[in-house]
């Protein structure tokens, strides 16, 4: 099995894989090697490791050299010029009034193409722009369009939870979040709760969904007719967060809260809904299913 070291060229870039040579590159090592946009400066963010053919490239390309001190300050150098590119690309937007808007810039080490990520509310042409910037700028231009969640990831920050944001952090790739998983459960269906510093929805919504949903898929739906405790009840509210399920007592109103554990039935088929259902008699909290 080949030899790889793991080397990063962005902080949420992709993992890429090269061959050490005969050095011995411990993660935080700043090596150059070769990418599709030339010669680049990256940080090595795994040891070197046995891997298997089929996940790394093939012939497996070999690190370059060790960043000496003179490629660190040209590429300390070129980044400064990074404020300057954007403000630019910044000023022919607004000289045409396009709907977009320029998130970042990032300049080859060799200097010959600069990589702009703008985002919009749309699938926008920007041919003519990076044709206009190119001219400007003297060097070639490519032209990227992200989401909004990408923008986020790259700002970095934390969310209301108190934790750096899951993109920006450890978050590999984003997933569709649509808002019936909010609906699964039992949110309020409220923005400003919602939705995630980059205006969209919370990427955690998704993260146990399918234990929602298969819980939810367990137990009687709102209106089901059952016994709590000997008296006759009728299911209210399903809280699926909090494991438990609100029914209404017949005889007096009141509202009771049920552990969750107690009501557990065999699972409906997906997307079976209804109103009431069998009248059934409430386990026990702590008590299994079998």
């Amino acid at each position: 099995m080949p030899l790889a070291v793991g080397v990063k060229f962005r902080r949420h870039g992709p993992l890429n894989y090269y061959a050490p040579r005969d050095e011995e590159l411990v993660p935080g090592t700043q090596v150059v090697a070769e990418t599709a946009r030339g010669l680049e400066i990256g940080e090595v963010v795994m040891e070197a490791t046995e891997m298997d053919q089929r996940m790394v490239p093939n012939p497996l390309p070999p690190v370059t050299r060790r960043a000496s001190q003179e490629d660190l300050e040209k590429r300390a150098e070129v980044n400064g010029r990074i404020p300057d590119v954007v403000r630019q690309a910044r000023d022919l937007v607004q000289e045409r009034d396009l709907p977009i808007k320029v998130a970042r810039a990032e300049i080859s080490f060799d200097e010959t193409r600069i990589l702009f990520d703008f985002t919009a509310e749309r699938q926008t042409d920007y041919q003519d722009m990076a044709k206009e910037l190119a001219s400007r700028l003297r060097c070639r231009v490519e032209l990227r369009q992200v989401g909004a969640r990408d923008e986020a990831k790259e700002k970095d920050g934390y969310g209301p939870c108190g934790r750096r944001l899951c993109c920006s952090s450890w978050l590999k790739e984003f997933v569709p979040i649509t808002i019936k998983m909010a609906k699964e459960q039992g949110l309020p269906l409220n923005p400003t709760r919602l939705n995630g510093m980059c205006g969209k929805l919370k990427c955690c919504l998704q993260y146990e969904n399918e234990q929602y949903v298969d819980l939810k898929r367990q137990l009687p739906l709102p209106g089901t007719s059952l016994e709590v405790e000997g008296q006759s009840a009728t299911v209210t509210e399903i809280s699926v967060v909090r494991e438990q399920v609100l029914v209404t007592m017949t005889e007096s109103g009141t509202v009771v809260a049920v552990p969750a554990a107690g009501l557990l039935q065999e699972p409906r088929a997906r997307g079976e809904g209804g109103g009431g259902g069998k009248r059934r008699r409430s386990r026990p909290p702590g008590q299994s299913a079998g």
